[in-house]
């Protein structure tokens, strides 16, 4: 499980550092292993390539799209062999699957710790939906792997996908008012949609948009849990539609 890592300095938000995950030193985190003879341990060794791989997928894929990605792109940003690159996986996908794994576990631990604290559902909501406009924006790399690659990786990655907006979903809807006719799936629907939303218009290049709209957004997640004559469910103003995205559509 990723090593838990501090938030960013001066207050920012976080950002998504693969190699802060094996707890190493700033210093070592990530570097170029020396060439030669270097006596580090090949446990080490193996563990700097592999992040160091993830980290290269991870650059790569918003340049050349999962599907025209290449070994080669991926062993030249990583600065790896091709042998050291199937040393750790067993082909594209498998990096491409740890890739996501890495980053949505980091992303939900960071999600659930910000909801643990809140003192009511709604609370939870915009604690949850403010903390994922924030990492999100901060790291647009992890926002376009959720928002596109996710969807062209193939059968294994959308079902990544499912499992991971079904976490997060399942963190904002603890202790929230039980509504009979808002079954669990519609429920999945709205809240493990909501990170697809932002990822999407951090994609685009309109964060500063969905950071403006977190209110709006959290209110318009709470109205299917409002009494039916509550004058909150009023309507609301809309977020506008995100741009075309690669071939994913538009929301």
């Amino acid at each position: 499980m990723p090593a838990e890592g501090p938030p960013g300095a001066g207050g920012e938000p976080e950002r998504f550092e693969p190699g802060a995950l094996a707890g190493l030193p700033a210093e070592l985190a990530l570097a170029r292993l020396p060439p030669g003879r270097h006596g580090l341990p090949r446990a080490f060794v193996a563990d700097q390539q592999r992040l160091r791989i993830v980290a290269a997928m991870l650059r790569v894929l918003p340049e050349h799209g999962y599907p025209d990605t290449t070994i080669a792109h991926i062993t030249g940003e990583a600065a790896v062999s091709r042998s050291a690159f199937y040393q750790q996986f067993a082909d594209k996908e498998e990096c491409f699957l740890v890739t996501y794994d890495l980053a949505t576990e980091w992303f939900c631990e960071r999600v659930e710790r910000a909801v643990a604290g809140a003192a009511s559902w709604s609370d939870r909501a915009r604690a949850g939906v403010g903390e994922a406009v924030g990492l999100l924006t901060a790291n647009p790399a992890v926002a376009h792997l959720f928002a596109v690659e996710s969807l062209q990786a193939g059968p294994a990655a959308r079902q990544r996908q499912e499992a991971f907006l079904g976490r997060f979903a399942a963190a904002l809807r603890q202790e929230a008012p039980a509504r009979p006719e808002v079954s669990p799936e519609l429920e999945e629907l709205l809240l493990g949609g909501a990170v697809s939303l932002i990822a999407r218009y951090v994609d685009s290049g309109r964060g500063e948009e969905i950071e403006a709209a977190v209110g709006t957004l959290v209110e318009s997640l709470l109205v299917p849990y409002l009494d039916p004559g509550s004058p909150e469910r009023g309507n609301r103003q809309r977020l506008s539609p995100t741009p075309d995205v690669g071939d994913v559509g538009r929301w």
